[in-house]
């Protein structure tokens, strides 16, 4: 005798509501099941994000021997400058690659996306009106050439910035980040102040991680460049109020040593010839 044929109404709704559990059951464990799996997974992709990258120290965004200063700014020359301001700023990010076994050694690169950075960097010094612009550069106005701290700086002068700061970034662990930079006075390729700071996550040992906060209130990289904008806006503020105008050189027969005629306030109509 042949089965009867499954009805519509039985596909969707059963008859049996005790029927519904082999699949509730089945359906329950292969959830479950994934989420397990899917926590492990991700735990293990986790772990395989964040692995130690090359520092950038500091001479490899220096022109020459700087003192190293710890979530703080230095300024360097003992003496006032003489009108460094206004100025405008050319900033870039350096990072390190290792080699491999065909092209061994230790290389620099520029990692700053021009996109991103003029915006970040404008804002930063935005009531700063000594400081006209700032404007990153990219590896393309190195014209190809190996990547230095001195050729960084000429490429800044060569632009029309009278200032350039050359920066790094360094993932001291998953959750620990700092950042470290040297401001230039171009024209004597000469550094002007050393920068640095360092966060870390202050989720780092919380089982709560999603409190509310954002991963700008949270991160370590976001906390640390968030320190560094601060130091260097004050950095810059100090250097303004430290610039001298520069002396005016007297054209020569001035003052003239017949006197001049006085200047009459408010002015009166001349009166027409007649």
């Amino acid at each position: 005798m042949e089965d009867a044929p499954e009805s519509n109404a039985s596909r969707v709704r059963p008859k049996n509501p005790m029927s519904r559990q082999p699949l509730f059951t089945a359906t329950k464990t292969a959830l479950v099941g994934g989420v397990i799996i899917g926590a492990s997974g991700c735990a293990q992709k986790r772990a395989e994000v964040w692995s130690p990258r090359p520092l950038v120290l500091w001479e490899d965004i220096s022109t020459g021997v700087v003192p190293h200063t710890k979530n703080a700014y230095e300024i360097i020359p003992a003496s006032p400058s003489h009108g460094l301001f206004p100025a405008s700023m050319a900033v870039t990010r350096i990072g390190i690659e290792i080699g491999t076994e065909a092209s061994p050694g230790v290389r620099s690169n520029l990692l700053a996306d021009p996109r991103n950075e003029f915006l970040q960097w404008n804002s930063t010094l935005d009531d700063q009106m000594a400081v006209s612009e700032v404007f990153p550069i990219h590896d393309v106005d190195l014209g190809g050439r190996r990547v230095s701290p001195h050729l960084i700086v000429d490429a800044f002068q060569a632009l029309g910035a009278r200032l350039g700061l050359l920066y790094g970034v360094n993932e001291l662990s998953e959750h620990k980040t700092e950042m470290l930079a040297v401001l230039y006075d171009t024209e004597t390729v000469r550094p002007l102040a050393v920068l640095h700071a360092d966060a870390k996550s202050e989720y780092a040992n919380q089982a709560n991680a999603d409190a509310g906060a954002t991963m700008w209130e949270t991160d370590s990289q976001a906390l640390a460049r968030t320190r560094f904008d601060e130091l260097l806006h004050a950095c810059i503020r100090d250097l303004i109020l430290q610039d001298e105008s520069p002396p005016v050189a007297v054209p020569a027969g001035w003052p003239p040593p017949d006197p001049t005629r006085g200047v009459t306030w408010p002015p009166t109509r001349r009166q027409r010839r007649p």
